[in-house]
């Protein structure tokens, strides 16, 4: 009886190699970023992004107005580069940054300012076009602009938070349904509004939010429905400043304090004099 159990054994440890891989799962061969080109054409720029392997779906996408970038994301593949950034300086294109997560890979274009782009999949080449038209009247005066809304597509508000930062910034952070969300916002005198454009909201997030224990510059905020839209109004107070961003289907609005600074004629990040003081007199001169 023994004999035979190490007979049987013997068999099955001497099978061929080829018959044992047919038995073990295959699994896809993983893509990877292999090349990064970038030219300049007609006034527009030319990125090129060469794969390993053919795409076989269009990478994910997401843009951030300030800072402005576009972020591709792509599925199974790894970073090929052997570096994760590179100054470029072509027209409106300053930087990419190469991270790779895990099996993802995100890639991000890093631009002066938010301008139109285009992008496509021809074999193993991603090509992204960035147009050479400028900045709109808006993004000329400094207020983001975000994904104006596709109407074929029902958007909502998922959850609304707040936190407070490191720096005693008040945080708002909403999750929307999807990253083509529409997004308007704009300040009105000491309040902020933000419309999330054809945009629904849950009877549990329609309220009044009342934040003023967190000690940052938003004592409260309300989030309500406005016709076809959602309508967030930040009431902030003191000397403060904000900036919106979104990264995927979270957008995030920051409301920062600003100390008093008497050496500048404008407050916080915003551009205004700088320099030593000067002290003129006058004698003999009208008042006017």
């Amino acid at each position: 009886m023994k004999n035979i159990l190490v007979r049987r054994l013997t068999q099955v440890a001497i099978l061929p190699l080829g018959l044992l891989l047919l038995a073990l799962p295959v699994r896809a061969q993983q893509n990877s970023i292999d090349n990064f080109d970038v030219t300049q054409s007609g006034g527009q720029v030319i990125v090129r992004v060469t794969l390993k392997n053919p795409i076989t779906a269009a990478p994910g996408s997401f843009t951030i107005a300030n800072p402005a970038r576009i972020a591709f994301d792509f599925a199974d593949t790894t970073n090929g580069l052997g570096r994760n950034s590179q100054e470029i300086g072509e027209a409106a294109l300053r930087s990419m940054n190469v991270v790779q997560v895990g099996d993802r890979t995100r890639l991000v274009l890093n631009l002066r300012n938010m301008v139109p782009f285009e992008s496509k999949s021809e074999g193993n080449t991603f090509q992204v076009t960035l147009s050479a038209a400028g900045p709109s009247r808006t993004e000329r005066a400094g207020t983001p602009t975000f994904a104006e809304g596709r109407a074929d597509v029902q958007h909502s508000l998922q959850d609304v938070n707040f936190r407070r930062g490191r720096g005693g910034e008040g945080r708002i952070v909403v999750e929307l349904s999807d990253t083509s969300t529409g997004v308007d916002i704009r300040q009105q005198g000491q309040t902020v509004i933000v419309d999330f454009l054809k945009t629904s909201v849950s009877e549990v997030l329609r309220k009044r939010y009342d934040v003023v224990d967190f000690a940052t510059p938003v004592q409260s905020f309300s989030v309500f429905p406005q016709g076809d839209n959602v309508r967030m109004v930040i009431e902030p107070r003191g000397l403060w400043e904000h900036n919106a961003y979104q990264t995927d289907t979270q957008f995030v609005l920051e409301v920062k304090p600003i100390q008093y600074d008497p050496n500048k004629l404008v407050q916080g990040t915003r551009s205004g004099y700088s320099g030593e003081k000067l002290s003129l007199n006058f004698q003999n001169v009208e008042a006017k």
